[in-house]
């Protein structure tokens, strides 16, 4: 079977995860994270041979690729509209064209992905309970979430794949796969049933936050500040060079809080360093999470940091703090969660933790907020069937042999079937047609007179019979009857009761001669009741049975 692959092209190292499709969803066999090397080219060329490596290593030339198009290249926006039922081709008409005038690129020269905001549903509001900041109301239409890129930049990324061996199927943005990442994390269980939770992606150059709410990515923002200016900082504090500044962060880089201080004066030092730029992006994450408020009306419940970024020594902890929520990592349970407890190259996970979820929304079949779409989405290559042909048409012969042994006993089982009821019409027949046999041809082929007078089957029912004498019977304005006893046998019918006058009683025999399957009544002797009622009855023959 087919494999797919994930991968996201960072400026500092490029990350791969490969699934196995499976019925019981896709098994992650391969996670992969790989430094880009320095050079004179352009990071993203070095990216390429890179990812061009990994494709030979792998053998990854004939499976099912897709792409993270993630940070500035993409525009990211929440729109609302009016409506709040429509079909998914008008949405996409109503989506383009409300793109058009909030991004600065023409629509003919933009590819673009959206899903719609779940249901609103009144928040809670975490810690003080107090809120700062405007909140959205709930939308009297729908919200919609939505991705949008430069259509040249789309062809450049397929292209680029396309020269080192990767077919493309998808550009996918980082709203799907935080979708995949907060549903296949097991601490995050109580949070997402809670409300929403915001996955933090930092990378080295940007990074990318999502809220996910009752499974789907509600809002959606790109940061300019990462693990670079990190670097930096540390690299302006101790005047090394930005190489030895990147591997003085990954081996000692801290960042202090309440909740975790910093042990010694060397560990401060440290803090004081990276705190210069840490700092400021919780900052922005709190704005992040403002405008979420004030664009939604979601309030994050927790927040999920991974990336190469969340690496970085008590950052879980500081965040807690400066954002007033819990802030977790992932955790080796996590990991394993996340990608089927098969993998040797744990360490990479958190890392690659986008990269893993993106492979789970590919292996889905219909992966989420894929930008390539329009007439850059990818045409299906049935050239792989010829390969399959023989296997094919073997299995296509066994299951035509198979067909056939089901007719042929089907088949039998109505042939012993027809004999049986053969029997049974034989019988049947020579007792009904008074000693003659006869075929089922030839009693559907009789007449319906002669059916109907051999039939065993009555004309009318006894309660057939009451509804025609109760339909005669003249109205309560014309007589006062009163029926004590009615008897509807196969050959007559026998009616008691009281009148006030011979009179009543001569209508109701007139009346009744009406009903056509009924001769002349018989009236018996009429008596005189106690209150000068009459009481009489009527004996008819009837053939109506």
């Amino acid at each position: 079977m087919s494999r797919i692959y994930a991968l996201d092209l960072g400026a500092w190292s490029v990350k791969l995860a490969i699934a196995q499709p499976g019925l019981r969803g896709a098994q992650i066999t391969h996670v992969v994270e790989r430094l880009v090397p320095p050079g004179a080219e352009a990071a993203e060329a070095r990216a390429w041979a890179v990812v061009r490596e990994l494709v030979r290593e792998h053998g990854l030339e004939h499976d099912t690729g897709y792409l993270g198009v993630f940070g500035g290249q993409v525009y990211t926006h929440v729109l609302e509209f009016a409506f709040k039922n429509l079909r998914r081709g008008d949405l996409d008409k109503a989506v383009g064209a409300e793109l058009e005038t909030v991004v600065p690129v023409d629509l003919e020269d933009m590819v673009y992905a959206f899903e719609p905001l779940p249901a609103a549903v009144p928040p809670p509001v975490p810690g003080d309970g107090v809120v700062r900041g405007r909140v959205a109301a709930p939308a009297e239409g729908m919200r919609v979430l939505t991705y949008a890129m430069r259509k040249d930049r789309a062809q450049e990324l397929i292209a680029s794949a396309q020269a080192v061996g990767v077919t493309a199927r998808g550009l996918l943005s980082c709203g799907g796969a935080a979708i995949r990442l907060i549903e296949r994390v097991p601490a995050l269980a109580a949070a997402r049933e809670a409300g929403p939770v915001a996955v933090v992606d930092i990378g080295h150059e940007r990074t990318d936050v999502i809220v996910v709410r009752a499974g789907r990515a509600v809002y959606s923002r790109s940061l300019g500040r990462a693990g670079r200016q990190v670097t930096d900082a540390i690299a302006r504090t101790w005047k090394l060079s930005f190489e030895d500044a990147e591997r003085a962060k990954h081996s000692d880089g801290f960042v202090a809080s309440a909740a975790q201080p910093a042990p010694s004066e060397a560990w401060a030092r440290i803090h004081e360093a990276v705190v210069t730029e840490v700092a400021p992006m919780a900052r922005e994450l709190r704005q992040t999470f403002a405008g979420c408020r004030a664009r939604t009306g979601d309030f994050v419940g927790a927040v999920l940091v991974v990336g190469g970024g969340s690496r970085l020594r008590g950052l879980a902890s500081f965040l807690t703090e400066q954002l007033g929520v819990p802030v977790l990592t992932l955790t080796d349970a996590d990991a394993a969660a996340l990608t089927g407890g098969r993998i040797g190259e744990a360490a990479a996970v958190d890392a690659a933790a986008m990269t893993v979820a993106m492979a789970h929304d590919g292996a889905s079949g219909r992966p989420l907020f894929d930008l390539r779409s329009g007439d850059l989405a990818a045409k299906v290559d049935l050239s792989f069937l010829r390969a399959k042909a023989v296997p094919l048409a073997a299995a296509a012969l066994a299951i035509v042999v198979f067909a056939l042994g089901s007719a042929w006993a089907s088949f039998h089982r109505l042939r012993a079937a027809e004999q049986v009821l053969g029997k049974r019409l034989a019988v049947e027949s020579r007792d009904l047609f008074d000693g003659e046999v006869k075929t089922a041809a030839e009693i559907l082929s009789s007449s319906d007179e002669q059916v109907s007078q051999n039939s065993p089957m009555p004309k009318l029912s006894a309660y057939d019979v009451l509804l025609a004498i109760n339909g005669k019977l003249p109205g309560k304005d014309k007589v006062t009857l009163n029926v004590s006893n009615l008897e509807i046998g196969f050959e007559k019918v026998t009616l008691r009761g009281t009148a006030k006058t011979p009179e009543e009683i001569d209508l109701i025999v007139t009346e009744l001669k009406k009903i056509e399957c009924f001769e002349e009544p018989q009236r018996g002797a009429t008596e005189n009741g106690p209150n000068g009622e009459k009481r009489f009855q009527l004996t008819i023959k009837a053939n109506c049975m």
